[in-house]
């Protein structure tokens, strides 16, 4: 299913580094488990430089800085980062909570021309801060307008929940007046976030990988090559030395963990066509693997509702 000649999609985990602390992260969900391996490590601009090249990836359309744990806009170099892509012709989405450095740093960025969501979950400090404890509205108010007039294309995402819904259509309002793009609606499957609203999918009759099927693969801010960021939580709990042992897991370790998966270690191309990857695609004609199932079977993904505001 995969083939590295063919992947379109990369997600890139820069980051182990967060400046909030939502409720439903995995970073709070698992905090006893992955709390010392948190604000540790981060990929370094020559890494990817050196990983990500036309060469192993020749069909590479996009690139999305969005992973598990972090908030991308914290790494020093993503600048740097953007523009290397943007040289490739690569298209370049990034997911921020948009409260971090200067409305300087978030010029730049815009000037780049790269598409930026930000997770905006209500319309003020109040509400905000309701599920993204630690965001600053007013910081991220300034920022946004800063990327936006410099020419970024800025999508405004909300997660609804049972707190924030009846702010969406004015939610709605103001980022049309402000000037962004897009309207991203999030029902999250979170079940671990009692409060979160969400839609239900039709489950399917047998596994429909969306990576696979999107031509799209995750690289974890290890360094680590996984098939989709829905095995980044297992990998984290077995990378972090606990965790429940899974047969994605138990799998890992036995054919040698990083050795086999890590472009430290190893190349793109070495990890798609290697044994674990075979292992995850072998097991839907017998027995998925539990992450497999849960996801792409039973379909417990977010729901995206996109609108177009220009």
């Amino acid at each position: 299913m995969w083939n590295n000649k063919t992947i379109e999609w990369l997600d890139i985990e820069l980051t182990s580094f967060c400046n909030i602390d939502c409720p439903g992260c995995f970073r709070q969900i698992k905090r006893k488990v992955v709390n010392h391996i948190l604000d540790t490590e981060m990929l370094s601009f020559e890494k990817l430089r050196k990983w990500i090249t036309p060469k192993e990836f020749p069909k590479l359309k996009l690139v999305n800085f969005c992973g598990s744990i972090d908030e991308p806009t914290l790494h020093p170099e993503l600048l740097d980062i953007v523009k290397y892509f943007n040289e490739h012709s690569v298209s370049i989405n990034i997911s921020s909570n948009g409260s971090t450095k200067t409305e300087k740093f978030w010029h730049d960025l815009g000037k780049e021309k790269v598409s930026v969501f930000f997770g905006v979950d209500g319309i003020d400090q109040k509400s905000l801060e309701k599920y993204r404890v630690g965001a600053n509205f007013k910081k991220l108010q300034k920022n946004w307008r800063a990327f936006i007039n410099a020419g970024g294309k800025a999508t405004w995402q909300f997660i609804v929940f049972e707190h924030n819904e009846y702010l969406l259509e004015d939610a709605k309002k103001i980022a049309d007046e402000e000037g962004f793009d897009n309207f991203r609606v999030i029902y999250s499957h979170r079940s671990d976030n009692k409060e979160s609203k969400t839609k239900t999918r039709n489950e399917e009759q047998e596994i429909v990988c969306k990576y696979g099927i999107q031509k799209r693969v995750f690289l974890s801010h290890t360094g680590t090559l996984l098939p989709c960021c829905f095995f980044n939580s297992e990998f984290l709990q077995v990378h972090s030395g606990g965790g429940n042992e899974t047969r994605y897991t138990k799998k890992y370790l036995e054919l040698g963990g990083p050795l086999e998966s890590n472009l430290k270690y190893t190349t793109p191309t070495e990890v798609i066509e290697g044994d674990m990857f075979k292992f995850i695609v072998n097991s839907w004609n017998d027995k998925p693997l539990e992450r497999c199932w849960q996801t792409c079977k039973k379909a417990k993904q977010d729901v995206f509702v996109d609108e177009e505001l220009k």
